[in-house]
């Protein structure tokens, strides 16, 4: 019985050494793969002087095969080695150049070497290793990088060449004169570096026309950014807008974060449906256009920054002003330029050309291709169009999804857009005609009251002047007659 358990005993006993030694084999094998797999020198001085290991960079470097070289004097490959008095004087060196003797190495005669000293578990100094850096992988990395970002710098120019074709006022083509007036105004004031306000109603585009502002200005070659500020929380707008310092809040990022201030340096920033930022906010808004610094949450250092700044609402911020929820200053800040994007039921002409242009879009994208029949056409141009260009875009491309045929036909319309159009294909014509005759004569009348006064007469209807243009031309309406029968006794208008 005592055999028996001697026996079980030298099985265990050999066990764990058969363990321990695989596990050894398997750390050595680890060890050479990372020391010969790494284009860096690494050498291992053992407490006489002899070589206990090199890698084969190292060998490489110095033309001769590992197995000639380990268990001889560093002395016979290095003669001016300082890994002995490494050991002798306890020394460390971290990223020092070692100069190699001329004729003791087939490589550069100069590279960045790191030495230690090793010592035993009790203290005991028994070898010095040294990590050496080539300077020409150094150079090589350097030259990778330098094409990586050549590279990089390419596809940045073709982004910004690819957005200024896609987001600049020659894409945006109009039949619309209220529409083509407000692109003129935007053109002209891209030129300047004043701030602009964009007004218009929901999905006009109030966002291409930003983007077509900064690509014609000077500023084209910097930063866009834009931030919306109604879906930031008004607690995290601030740290959004100028960025927060390490530790200025718990959650916040290590190493803090740069605000859009700051991304949009040397740049524009469009500060979108700037009606609903908070009062508080709008104070700090209001220093930063004055002095052009901002303050990081957490910083009580300024930061300079050079920013166009563009604004956007689909609010009436006068109104606002009265009702005390927007600053009059701030207003006369960012309202220095305005521009007002009409709506797109006031620019009924263009629906066919952005139709065709948003359905070219998804036949380039899709497998399946659509036309639209000209009926449909027609009912998308009786659609009063609530939410603008945004929602024709969404229309069309429900649309080209639900349609079961390659023909988008009127009944493939979403019924809101049915329901309404059904009024002006049915009955509606004597009601449209109704709404005309009296939209005209709200227009002549209030004209008169002003005595011919645009931008009373404008204000007084509540549209932008281009709006009341658009319209007078539309309606015939000549100022000039109207002035005549204004003179007349009997005020009898002819037009």
């Amino acid at each position: 019985m005592d055999d028996v358990m001697e026996l079980e005993v030298l099985r265990r006993e050999n066990e764990r050494l058969y363990g321990e030694l695989n596990n050894a084999l398997l750390n050595n094998y680890i060890y050479e793969t990372i020391m010969n797999i790494l284009p860096d020198g690494f050498l291992v001085v053992s407490r006489d002087g002899s070589i206990r290991d090199i890698n084969e960079a190292y060998c490489k470097f110095f033309g001769v095969s590992r197995e000639s070289v380990i268990g001889t004097p560093i002395r016979n490959l290095i003669p001016n080695t300082k890994m002995l008095e490494i050991m002798e004087k306890n020394l460390t060196e971290i990223d020092t150049f070692h100069e190699f003797i001329a004729g003791t190495t087939a490589g550069e005669l100069r590279v960045a070497v790191t030495r230690l000293p090793v010592r035993t578990r009790a203290g005991e100094m028994f070898a010095s290793v040294a990590h050496i850096k080539f300077s020409r992988y150094n150079a090589k990395l350097m030259q990778s990088i330098q094409e990586m970002g050549e590279e990089i710098e390419y596809y940045r120019k073709e982004l910004i060449r690819h957005s200024i074709e896609m987001y600049s006022f020659e894409s945006l083509p109009t039949a619309s004169p209220a529409y083509r007036e407000a692109k003129i105004m935007a053109q002209r004031f891209a030129t300047s570096d004043l701030p602009i306000l964009l007004q218009g109603e929901t999905g006009v585009g109030k966002e291409v026309f930003a983007n077509a502002i900064h690509n014609a200005s000077e500023r084209s070659g910097g930063p866009f950014i834009c931030i919306n500020c109604t879906t930031i929380p008004a607690d995290l707008l601030e740290s959004e807008l100028f960025g927060y310092e390490d530790g200025a809040f718990t959650g916040g990022r290590r190493g803090g974060k740069r605000g859009k201030f700051e991304m949009a340096d040397k740049g524009t920033l469009l500060l979108d449906e700037i009606g609903d930022m908070p009062l508080s906010m709008q104070v700090k808004l209001l220093r930063v256009l004055q002095d052009n610094v901002i303050e990081k949450v957490g910083s009580e250092r300024p930061t300079k920054v050079d920013v166009r700044i563009l604004a956007a609402t689909n609010q009436n911020l006068e109104q606002k002003i009265k009702d005390k929820t927007f600053r009059e200053d701030l207003y006369y800040r960012l309202n220095v330029l305005p521009v007002f994007i009409p709506p797109l039921r006031e620019r009924i002409e263009d629906i066919p050309a952005l139709a065709y242009a948003i359905l070219e879009e998804l036949n380039n994208k899709y497998v399946q291709k659509r036309s639209i029949a000209l009926e449909t056409i027609s009912r998308l141009q009786q659609y009063s169009w609530p939410g603008n260009i945004r929602e024709l875009r969404n229309v069309i491309g429900r649309c080209f999804m639900t349609c079961d045929q390659d023909i988008i036909k009127p009944d493939h319309l979403p019924p809101r857009v049915l329901t309404e159009t059904d009024i002006h294909t049915n009955d509606g014509h004597a009601l449209n005609e109704m709404l005309v005759d009296r939209e005209r004569d709200m227009i002549v009348n209030t004209l008169l009251k002003y005595t011919c006064n645009c931008s009373k007469t404008a204000k007084a209807l509540s549209v932008h002047r281009s709006t009341l243009y658009a319209k007078m031309q539309k309606y015939s309406i000549s100022l000039a007659s109207l002035r005549q029968s204004l003179e007349s006794p009997d005020r009898r208008i002819g037009i």
